[in-house]
Order: structure tokens, then sequence, then C-alpha cells
């Protein structure tokens, strides 16, 4: 029996939530902006040594972030800002509030996107504020699939480690 394991990403609005999942699940990018409402699940079937497992992955709506609903049951949740927005990075704090209020077991991934623009500020920020709070850091482009496959391998393995110690 295949296990389907619930990831959220979360972020401001107008971060790359939904590019990031597209051009995982699908490969694709567009260019055009698609405004979540609400929420979007997509599923992706992902293998881990002889095991494969559905991930359910929740898109969060940037303006509908504090619903608990949609972190309840999550092992991994990936917190998106965008390196061109440093008000994007000073609002996961609040979204880093949300997940470990109503998630607070799920395996945590800091995520920098538009990679391939100019940064607003440091990259080093980022990394500081993923030390802060115990997550690792990694900065992608939704547009050019840098490192993009890499964070969902993470969230991926974070939220089997997760289901695991959650079943003992």
């Amino acid at each position: 029996m295949q296990r389907t394991l619930k990831v959220i990403i979360g972020g401001e609005g107008n971060v790359g939530k939904t590019s990031l999942v597209r051009r995982y699940a699908r490969g694709k990018f567009s260019q055009a902006r698609q405004v979540t409402l609400g929420i979007d699940i997509t599923t992706q079937e992902f293998r881990i040594g002889d095991e494969v497992v559905k991930l359910a992955i929740w898109d969060i709506e940037g303006q509908s972030g504090n619903r608990p609903v949609f972190y309840l049951g999550a092992q991994a949740a990936m917190l998106v800002y965008d390196v061109t927005s440093l008000s994007s990075l000073e609002r996961l704090v609040e979204w880093y509030r949300r997940c470990r209020e109503y998630a607070p077991e799920a395996g945590l991934l800091i995520v920098g996107n538009k990679a391939d623009l100019s940064p607003a500020f440091p990259i080093l920020w980022g990394r500081v504020f993923a030390r802060v709070v115990h997550a690792p850091h990694a900065i992608v482009s939704a547009k050019t699939g840098l490192n993009v496959r890499g964070a969902f391998e993470f969230l991926a393995t974070s939220a089997v480690e997760r289901a695991a110690r959650q079943r003992v």
C-alpha cells in the first residue's frame, strides 16, 4: 500500500510557491502570474530507496496562511521567500510561527526563490534566518530549475523520516 505524506509550501504572495511546485511536478515554468486561491494540492510520486510514496503538496495562498487546517498533519514544510523582496523574508517569521503552532513535528526547509534575479539583500540573511529557526536553507529558481529538484527531494525525505517517527 502506497503512503501519502503531506507537505506544505508557505510564504507570502508572489514569492513563487506555485511556480516551484509546477517546476518540480511538471517540469514547466510560466512567466504569467498565477494566483492561488486558498489552497492548491498537487500529488507527486516519489521514490526513496525501495519505497514509493505519494506527496500531497499543499500550496498555500500567501494571504490565507493563517488557516490552521492547512498545516494539520503535515510531515514537512517548505517556507519560501523571494530574494528580490526583503519583506518576504521578514514575513517568514510569522509563517514559521504558524508552522510550529499547527504542525510542530513537521520538518522545515527555508527556500530563497528567484535566484535567477539580482538579490535585493545579502543571501546570508536568509541563511541566518534558517539557522535561527534550526532549518536547512536552499537558494532555488523556479524559472531555471536551479536546485528545485534537490529542495523537493529534501522535503520528501524529511516527510518520510517524520512519518516514521510518528509511527513509533
